[in-house]
Formats: structure tokens, sequence, C-alpha cells
């Protein structure tokens, strides 16, 4: 009795515990879906004093990039100067709570810019509504994990595209360099309008802006001979970082500089000249951070109210465009530092990240954003530990907005322009082009396409260069591999011919009129073929429509009295051709040496 008593105490312990383990399970797997969806819950217990100071340091000197960076992107976004400020700020917050990477920035960048310009039209409602809506899109792509349809988006036509992105975003602040103005929004139409316009160019703006592009340039390739160590000696180590962090903030010393002297001309009178003759200014910015509110979807035009259906109709490809290239952008990026500095990137996480950050900048009056090479670059070696350093940058953004704007004023639009060819022009992505044409000169097509399209429409231009990589990606499919071979054999005192087709690759749909075109044209060159052999060892994949097309190949060889003899198959294609075909009009043998014994 005592036995049995023992045996269910231990029963209904162990039954008891049950529940125990159950709910530490389910505990366990909350747990880790909080840590993959906020990220930030893995690091930030870890968070110390040493991590602050490396993100506030790289987080202050991404915010200097990102301010004269901002300024100047509007411009190529079409749109009053304050929002590429407003778009400089929120994406840093938002990420640090959803991204998996240290090193991304999100804010404006040329490629969004000129996106936005594209599919904006220079409406502040229409471009704001684009921003949440890009969002949605993306942060539903990451939630069902639809990130593979970027997969479509092959490395040539990225590479053509921004290729043709670059020429386009500079040769649009030619003008500024100039000091003309221009109503064209299209490329080439641009390109004539800014020539003819010459004769009025402003000497003013052509000297500041061709010696802050000089400038720029060289202040970039300084920074890249700075030596990775030097003598421990004070002077040297000071001397180095001075020349460290002007070279890494060379935009914002440019554009302070290029502001000091116009203000100087303004207030000293060292010309004769009013400043705003002599040069051509940013001029009045609108004060003070932007409202927090959701984004309109209608708008007032006069005594007319444009209709969030009318909206969305002028957006149109832009709802497709503009998310995509945003993830593109980011994700490249981001796959490229997590690589150099050894750390594992979530893809998916990363486009939720990019999603919730535009729709939160939405309510910000913020455009599309994504992440900016060049800041992440600089945030990586500035020495950021965690995400945590957007939050700095984002700090500097609004403290300009809420301090700087009335000093905007006498920033050079020439000066803003020098900042985005100096940066635009490193984006012209000629080593690409030399790896293709050393390796595989066919996939130069698409990157060619996309290249020369996208100065007529950018949207055409990406739709032409992924049609072209699926058509050449589809080519084989369509015309599959033969290897054939001719051999006569004597039977009853005549020459007989077998012809053997070997296919080198699977059939589908596609290719099977084809396959029966290949085998018919084969025959059509020899003489009394007697028999036909199929070699389908190297077939794996096939579909009905080849079953089909082969069966009646069959039959009008049966017609002219030649046997077709199908050797190697697999099990199920042997099945699917005597399940589809007629009886006896298709012979199966295990090869070759069963079909023609001379083989």
């Amino acid at each position: 009795m005592s036995l049995h008593s023992n045996d269910s105490d231990i029963i209904n312990e162990e039954s008891a515990l049950i529940p125990k383990k159950n709910a530490k399970a389910r505990c366990n797997k909350i747990g880790s879906v909080v840590k993959s969806f906020f990220p930030f819950t893995t690091w930030a217990p870890k968070y110390n004093l040493k991590w602050l100071q490396c993100d506030l340091i790289a987080g202050l000197t991404v915010g200097l990039t990102v301010i004269p960076q901002g300024l100047a992107y509007s411009q190529i976004a079409n749109l009053p100067v304050q929002y590429g400020l407003y778009s400089a700020f929120m994406g840093g917050f938002i990420y640090c709570i959803f991204g998996t990477s240290k090193d991304i920035t999100l804010g404006p960048t040329a490629i969004m810019s000129l996106l936005v310009r594209t599919y904006g039209n220079g409406d502040p409602v229409q471009v704001i509504m684009l921003t949440l809506l890009s969002g949605c899109i993306q942060l539903a792509m990451g939630m069902f994990h639809l990130g593979f349809i970027m997969w479509f988006l092959s490395a040539p036509v990225v590479s053509g595209f921004t290729s043709a992105a670059a020429i386009t975003i500079g040769f649009g602040q030619v003008k500024h360099i100039l000091g003309v103005s221009t109503n064209s929004s299209s490329f080439i139409p641009e390109v004539i309008e800014t020539f003819k316009n010459i004769p009025q160019a402003n000497v003013w703006d052509i000297l500041l802006g061709v010696s802050c592009i000089i400038l720029l340039i060289l202040l970039r390739y300084v920074g890249k001979e700075i030596p990775d160590s030097m003598p421990d000696t004070s002077c040297q180590s000071v001397a180095r970082k001075f020349v460290w962090y002007v070279t890494i903030g060379r935009n914002a010393v440019i554009v302070i500089c290029a502001a000091a002297i116009a203000y100087a001309i303004h207030t000293q009178k060292i010309t004769t000249c009013k400043v705003t003759d002599c040069l051509t200014l940013t001029g009045e910015i609108k004060k003070g951070l932007p409202s927090f509110k959701p984004p309109a979807f209608s708008e007032t035009e006069g005594n007319t109210t444009v209709s969030t259906g009318a909206l969305m109709k002028n957006i149109g490809a832009g709802f497709v465009i503009v998310p995509l290239m945003g993830i593109l952008e980011s994700v490249a990026i981001g796959k490229a530092f997590a690589r150099k500095n050894n750390y594992k990137l979530d893809l998916n996480q990363e486009i939720i990240a990019i999603g919730a950050a535009n729709i939160i900048s939405s309510f910000v009056s913020s455009y599309a954003i994504t992440g900016s090479f060049s800041r992440t670059a600089i945030n990586a070696q500035s020495g950021v530990k965690t995400p945590a350093g957007g939050i700095f940058t984002g700090c500097v953004v609004i403290i300009g907005l809420a301090v700087l704007t009335p000093l905007f004023y006498f920033i050079p639009k020439a000066a803003l322009a020098a900042v985005i060819i100096s940066a635009v022009v490193f984006m012209i992505d000629i080593a690409t082009v030399k790896k293709l044409w050393y390796t595989k000169k066919l996939d130069l097509l698409p990157l060619v396409v996309t290249f020369l399209v996208c100065f007529w429409q950018i949207p055409y231009g990406i739709l032409a260069g992924v049609a072209t990589s699926i058509a050449i990606l589809l080519y084989p499919v369509t015309v599959p591999t033969f290897e054939n071979k001719a051999i006569s054999v004597a039977e009853d005192g005549d020459d007989k011919t077998f012809l053997i087709v070997k296919i080198k690759n699977g059939l589908n749909f596609p290719s099977a009129e084809y396959t029966n075109r290949y085998v018919k044209k084969s025959m059509e060159i020899l003489d009394n073929v007697a028999t036909v052999i199929l070699d389908f060892q190297q077939v794996t994949t096939y579909d009905y429509s080849v079953i089909q097309a082969i069966c009646e190949l069959a039959e009008d060889l049966q017609k002219e009295e030649v046997n077709l003899v199908v050797v190697s198959a697999q099990e199920d294609i042997r099945t699917s051709i005597v399940n589809i075909c007629e009886n006896g009009i298709i012979t199966f043998l295990g090869d070759l040496e069963e079909a023609v014994p001379t083989v």
C-alpha cells in the first residue's frame, strides 16, 4: 500500500510540474518575440558609460554632417529647405527601438530625394502622404516577410539606376553653381535649359561653388590618407584628431565658411554689390520645430479641394518605387557594415524599422527616409557602439531647428549644391561595369538599359531593367541547351541513322515548342533517320506542357515511320509520359547502350 501511495505522489508531483514548465516555455517564447521585435531590449540592459561616450561622439559627428546634407537634399526634392531637416531627426529615435544595426543612420539621401522630387511634384502634402504610405508598405513587407521581392532588383539594375540618379542629381545642381534658374523637371530638358542660361551665369556663385567642390573633394582624400597609427605624442595625437574631425565634418565646415563669407559681404560691405546680388542665398527658413500631427490626405488649392484619390493618382508608381528603393538602399548598407564589423543583421526586422521610422516621421512633416551610406560610414568610423547614436544625431538636428534657422538665411545655394555634387560624383558605379565586363558581359545589358531609360523616366528605367534581367534569366528556360550526335548503323544491308539528342538542363513549358523544332531541324540535315533518341539523364524538372509536346513529337515521327526512344529518364517522368501519351508510341530504355549497341 505504501509503495502504491508513493507512486501516486510521484505522478501527482510530475503533473504539478507540467503547467510550470509550460508557463516557463511560454514566457521564454514571449521574451524571444519581444526581443526580436524590439531589438533594443538585447543591448539596453548592458549599456554603460563607455558606450554612452562613444555613441555621443558619433551622434554629434553625424549630426554636424546631416544638417548641411538635409539643407542640400531638400533642393533635390524640390521642397522648402526646412523639410530636409524635418526628415533628419525622427528616424534616429525610431531606429534605435526597432533597428538591428549599430551603424545605420536613417534620414534624407540623394537617391530618395530624387524619387521624392519625381513623385511628390514639390507638393509638401503629397510628399508627406507618400512618406506615410511608403512606411505602411514597408512595415507590412517586414511583418509578412516579403523581403524576397527585393531579389528581383538585380545588382546590375541597381548599379544602372544609381549611376543615372547620380548624374541626374549632380547636373540638377549645376544651375545653382551657375546662379541661374530653370523650369524643367526632366533631365534632358533641364540640360538644354541650363546651357541656354549660361550667358546669365553669376560669376560670384561660380567662384564660390567651384571652390567648395574642390575643397570638399580634397578634404575627402585627406581624410582617407590619415594613417591609422602615429607616434604617441600629444601634439601629433591632437593634430591627427583635429584633421580627422575637419575631414569627417567637411560638409559642415564648408557650409559654415561659405555662410560666413556671405554674412561678411552683407555686413562689412566687402564688395560694392549687395549680398543678394553677389550670391544666391537660401533665404528665409521657417523657424522652429514642425508640429506633431497626422499627415493630411487632402489639400485646398484656391477654391478647389484636391481629394485623397487625386493625390494618390499623382503619386502613381511612387507607392511601389519609393518603399522598395528605400528598403534596398538601407538593407544594402546594413549588410555591408554588418559584414565589415562582424555582427548579424535581421533583414525583415530592418524592413520593419524603416517602415516604422517613415510612418512616425510623416507626423513631423518628413519626406521618405532611408539609410545613408556616407553618414553610416561616418557613424562607424566615429566608433558608435549601439543604435542610440541616432538619438544624439536627432537632438543635434532639433537644436539646429530650434535655434539656428535664422543663420541658415546666409547659406549660399552654390555651397549646398557643392555638397551634393561632391557626394553624388562618387555614386557613379564604374567599378561594377568593369567587373561585369571581365566576368559576364551579358549582365551589362540590364545595367545599360536601366541607366539610359532612367534619364527619361525613373520608374520606366527600373521596370525596363527588371524586365531585361528577367528576360535574361528566362532565356535558358525558353531555349534549353542540347547536344546532338548522329550514328549510322548497318542493318539488313541498309545504313540507318540514329539521332541522339542529349538534353543538358530541365524542360519547362516555354521550351516545349523549341524542343520539337530543334529535333525536326536536326533530322532535316540527316539522311534515313530511323530512330530519334532523347537522352533525359540530366532532366530533373518538367511540366505538363513538355510532356504533351513530346507526345506530339512522337506522333509526328510515327507518321514518318521514325521511332522515338527516351533513355535514362527518371521514374516520375516515365510515368507522366505513359499516362499522357498513347500506348506504345514511345519506347523507354535504361541507357544509350541499350538503344544503340555501337555507342
